[in-house]
């Protein structure tokens, strides 16, 4: 967190305390708010800090935002590193995986709605540069992630399949946010249709044949 612009270094631990108190003020009222509703103050009297506490560690609402957004992509690839590595896939078919995966990221879509509506703000507002590099590094971890599995399981000769990947995951996941920004009702972005028609649409894109457990719910 201390390498993010505008966020002050905190050394000692009742600092540090202070800062994560901050932080997890600041995601409860901008998922409750939004970006621009959001006041220092307020994120300030959530973490029972004064406003020169927030001062003293985030330069603005601008720096805490930015600080809860890479945190929020480090945990991202800490979870798709750890989702690739499970022993489960080495004989499960790619369908069952991507089904998997399709659902993982739904539900934690549907956990962080403030999050991804305030990001959605941001980048309307034009801000978004700033995020945008963590996000295409995440991307391209699990194109990655997953092109090595298909390499490995004989399923893609590809020339250009982690691009292929990275993209089929970039689509799936502006499918869900799209649906989740325009209103949709509480569950339906995990509803297990929509996740299965994700899913095919991600092996025909990816060129991948159907298995014989297709169809197999994710768990």
């Amino acid at each position: 967190m201390n390498d993010i612009d505008g966020v002050i270094p905190s050394n000692q631990a009742r600092s540090r305390d202070a800062q994560a108190r901050l932080m997890l003020a600041g995601e409860a009222v901008f998922a409750e708010v939004g970006y621009d509703a959001a006041h220092v103050s307020d994120i300030a009297a959530a973490a029972q800090c004064s406003i020169g506490s927030f001062y003293r560690r985030f330069r603005d609402k601008e720096a805490l935002f930015h600080a809860l957004q890479i945190q929020f992509v480090m945990k991202g690839q800490e979870n798709i590193d750890r989702f690739f590595a499970m022993p489960r896939w080495r004989d499960a078919p790619p369908s069952v995986l991507l089904q998997t995966l399709v659902a993982n990221t739904a539900r934690a879509i549907e956990r962080h709605p403030g999050f991804f509506r305030a990001l959605f703000q941001r980048s309307l507002a034009g801000a978004g540069a700033i995020y945008f590099p963590s996000l295409r590094m995440a991307d391209a971890n699990a194109g990655r992630r997953l092109a090595e599995f298909l390499r490995a399981r004989g399923t893609s000769h590809d020339k250009e399949l982690e691009g292929s990947c990275t993209f089929a995951l970039q689509s799936m996941e502006a499918m869900l946010l799209h649906r989740m920004l325009h209103g949709a009702a509480p569950g339906s972005i995990t509803e297990p249709r929509l996740i299965e028609q994700l899913t095919k649409q991600m092996m025909n894109y990816l060129g991948i044949p159907p298995g014989q457990n297709d169809g197999a719910p994710p768990s």
